[in-house]
């Protein structure tokens, strides 16, 4: 009798031993997993018209002294379109499009942001918004903006290819003036 209690009290003291082991094994496998960093990529210009409508928006760019006008142009990169315009630069980067009276989508304006080039990159950014009377026009004048916008991407992104000794090959057109 005495033995079996004593073999009793071994194996209780040897389970509970274990299971402290298992415990503190268990607590070490369950690690938290590991979190990926990221880094929340935000854009340093964020392009919007910034106006309640095109008319203020017309009236607001030509009052400002930071805003050059454009005379007798037309949106950059703008080969054989559609006009009148009113066009002006703000900056380095952004540009002011405005129909004028006899312009199939008058009133309209597009604010663009672009950076061909600064950095080996082409990056052009656009804000539309059309007051015409048939959404039709609207469309089309997106449209002929979104053409503009991949001619532009070609034509300048061009300019970055290199030889294989990193000398740059591109000796074409280097302006949409």
């Amino acid at each position: 009798m005495k033995k079996t209690a004593y073999l009793l009290a071994i194996l209780i003291g040897l389970t509970s031993i274990n299971a402290d082991a298992l415990t503190k094994a268990a607590k070490k496998k369950v690690k938290k997993p590991k979190t990926k960093k990221s880094t929340q990529v935000v854009p340093a210009y964020v392009i919007a018209i910034g106006y309640p409508s095109i008319t203020v928006a017309l009236n607001s760019v030509q009052e400002r002294s930071d805003v050059v006008p454009k005379p007798n142009s037309k949106p950059f990169g703008w080969q054989d379109r559609s006009g009148p315009w009113y066009v002006a630069k703000e900056g380095k980067y952004i540009e002011w499009a405005f129909t004028k009276g006899g312009h199939y989508a008058h009133p309209s304006v597009v604010k663009r942001m672009i950076d061909a080039g600064s950095t080996d990159h082409v990056n052009v950014d656009m804000a539309f918004r059309c007051g015409a009377a048939s959404s039709a026009d609207c469309d089309k004048l997106l449209s002929e903006f979104k053409e503009v916008k991949l001619l532009i991407n070609k034509v300048y992104q061009k300019k970055f290819i290199t030889s294989k000794e990193g000398v740059a090959v591109w000796d074409g057109v280097d302006s949409l003036e």
